[in-house]
């Protein structure tokens, strides 16, 4: 799937440990970073389906706010998702930037040879690492990461699917104590993240790290020196002499360390992790990238509940819908994901819906009773002129106007409030953790009935009368 484009501007750096400056690779500096993260293989086209809008109204969340994103750079997997998003955005994308492995990108006007594969033609900058494997260009990506965001700027990682070189990125960033938001539904690790599958599957996430991101096969493997990356050692395969580099050839590049299986498991657990699924739509995830990344570094990623007011509004603005359990909250218990992702998809709006019903009602009627307070004042004021200018009439007429006016006013916000709608929301919420707090569904069958149900009860709870019986 090539994209079309005048191809990014590529900055190569000499070792693989070189410093990193901002300024000599032409990138902008303090400012927020996204990292977005994922596997380098394409995904299915009904799921790219799925993520595409997802990430055009990220980038564009990102350009309005002056983020700068970082991917793969390869024309492959996410990151050309990333690029096939930018598109859409008529050039009002961000920065993007990409980081890869010389050995496994194409350059500029080079045509891909073997398992190499094109940069992004929509990128601005492509850091070329030196390095024949995926996952040997991590240490240098974060580096541009601290380069771009300094101390005093956040970085969020934004995780789409993942395999093994994912997992390696992940514990590098979450050891730096940076939040991550995991996109469920996407598969590979994000999934196992969200449903908890991180200890039993780290094994085998970890041992992937050395292997070709794109798809390569063993013959690549050979090709490399037949090494595989084992847990942060290097492992010879058969014949260890021929695993051996040539005595007149340098010695070839170490793989990234990775962390011990258990490692991401404990990171996420401890870390600042948000959960949206991506059938809930772009604006949650636009929602939490603005509320990190337009804030100072180690922001939370979950919901805070606005301060309360005194003084009612004038003009009612409805309040942005938030989850009514916070996404973290999977990661502590990963059987209760499926559950509330469903009651997220079929109460939750009837909820929110019932709610602003209830609080629009409840800010009117607030409004009526501090009217009805101000006309009660003017009432008294009134009748303090009137015992002062005794032979003019006009206080008196305003003193009985005013008495009127605050009766009526009295009356009008006894009434003003919706207990209906605050009854339905109460009883929607109840009906949410209800749904939360039944115990797995045994097999699909199950949980389609079970939705069935739901959404029945929603629309009973939502349109028929109420009873307060």
């Amino acid at each position: 799937m090539p994209t079309a484009g005048a191809g990014p501007r590529v900055r190569r750096l000499a070792h693989p440990d070189a410093d990193i400056r901002a300024r000599a690779l032409g990138l902008p500096r303090s400012h927020p970073v996204l990292v977005v993260l994922g596997a380098g293989d394409d995904p299915g086209t009904d799921l790219a389906a799925t993520v595409l809008p997802v990430l055009r109204a990220v980038l564009a969340a990102a350009a309005r706010t002056g983020v700068t994103v970082v991917t793969a750079g390869a024309d492959a997997g996410v990151a050309h998702l990333v690029g096939l998003a930018a598109e859409a955005l008529d050039g009002r994308w961000p920065r993007l930037v990409g980081v890869a492995p010389s050995g496994r990108v194409a350059a500029e006007d080079a045509e891909p040879t073997g398992e190499e594969v094109r940069l992004n033609a929509n990128h601005d900058t492509a850091v070329l690492v030196p390095g024949s494997r995926w996952g040997e260009e991590l240490p240098a990506l974060f580096r541009v990461v601290d380069a771009v965001a300094g101390a005093k700027r956040p970085a969020l990682a934004l995780l789409v699917g993942g395999d093994g070189v994912t997992r390696a990125a992940l514990v590098e960033h979450l050891g730096r104590d940076r939040p991550l938001l995991v996109l469920a539904g996407t598969g590979g690790l994000a999934d196992e993240i969200v449903h908890g599958h991180l200890a039993a599957g780290g094994g085998e996430a970890v041992d992937a790290v050395g292997e070709d991101r794109a798809g390569a096969d063993r013959a690549g493997a050979d090709r490399a020196g037949a090494e595989r990356a084992v847990t942060g050692q290097v492992v010879a395969e058969e014949d260890p002499a021929a695993a051996a580099p040539p005595p007149t050839a340098p010695p070839p590049t170490a793989p990234p360390p990775t962390a011990r299986p258990d490692d991401l498991a404990v990171l996420v657990r401890s870390g600042q992790v948000a959960v949206v699924h991506v059938d809930e739509g772009p604006d949650r995830v636009v929602a939490v990238l603005v509320r990190v990344l337009t804030g100072r570094p180690g922001a939370e990623v979950g919901h805070t509940a606005p301060p309360a007011t005194i003084w009612p509004r004038p003009r009612f603005r409805p309040p942005e819908p938030h989850p009514v359990v916070d996404p973290g909250y999977v990661l502590d218990y990963p059987r209760l994901a499926d559950a509330i992702h469903e009651a997220n998809q079929l109460v939750a709006p009837a909820l929110h819906e019932c709610e602003v019903a209830a609080l629009r009602a409840r800010e009117r009627a607030r409004l009526l009773v501090a009217l009805a307070i101000a006309a009660g004042f003017a009432t008294t004021l009134f009748a303090a002129l009137q015992v002062w200018l005794r032979d003019v009439p006009w206080p008196g007429v305003l003193l009985a106007a005013s008495g009127a006016v605050a009766a009526v006013l009295a009356v009008v916000a006894r009434h003003g409030e919706d207990p209906d709608a605050r009854l339905r929301a109460e009883r929607l919420r109840a009906l949410y953790f209800d749904h939360l707090a039944a115990p797995p569904a045994a097999d699909d069958a199950e949980r389609e009935e079970r939705a069935r149900e739901l959404s029945a009860a929603v629309a009973r709870h939502r349109y028929e009368p109420v009873s307060r019986a």
